[in-house]
Parts: structure tokens; sequence; C-alpha cells
């Protein structure tokens, strides 16, 4: 970014959204690590369970579920899947949660 000069108000701010969103810690980091949780659940869930199988799915799964606010959480308890042996996991370990 320094490259194409970039004020370093916004390198800074980039930077610290992008450290900050598996965590948080102001209300545009807590945005985007919502969203970071959810596009996991709506996108990449199918093909994580395809690479890592069930044990390392449901941890990332309860891991990834944790992070979000209740009435998220609300929003992937309600997402269907192709693969209905996921969904069916995926909602049981929310419930067990």
């Amino acid at each position: 970014m320094e490259e194409c000069n970039v004020r370093k108000e916004l390198v800074e701010d980039v930077f610290f959204l992008v450290s900050r969103h598996e965590v948080g810690g102001n209300k545009r980091a807590d945005v985007l690590r919502d969203a970071d949780s959810i596009s996991f659940f709506h996108v990449n869930m199918p093909y994580y369970f395809i690479r890592n199988g069930v044990e390392e799915t449901k941890r990332r799964c309860l891991w990834g579920y944790k992070k979000l606010p209740g009435n998220l959480q609300e929003v992937v308890v309600k997402f269907n899947y192709e693969d209905k042996e996921l969904e069916s996991l995926v909602r049981a370990w929310v419930a067990g949660s």
C-alpha cells in the first residue's frame, strides 16, 4: 500500500481491521468478525467438511459459532446445506453447545 502512496491513516486502519477480523475490538472490527464467521458457515463449511472430516469441522464449527452474537447464531442454525449429513451434524453440534 505504501508503494501506491496510500495515506498512512488508511494503511493503519486496514491493518487494524485485518488483524482484528477474528476477534473484533470495536464496532467496525466486530462487524467484520461476524461477517467472517457467517461466511464460514454459509460458504466455506461444506468444503471444510470435505477436506477436514467430522471432528475438525466440529471443532471449527463450534469455535466460530461461539464467537457470534445470539441473533446471528439463530441465523446459522437455519442454513441449509446440500450435504444433509453436514446439515444434521451442524444443527446437533450447535444445539449441544
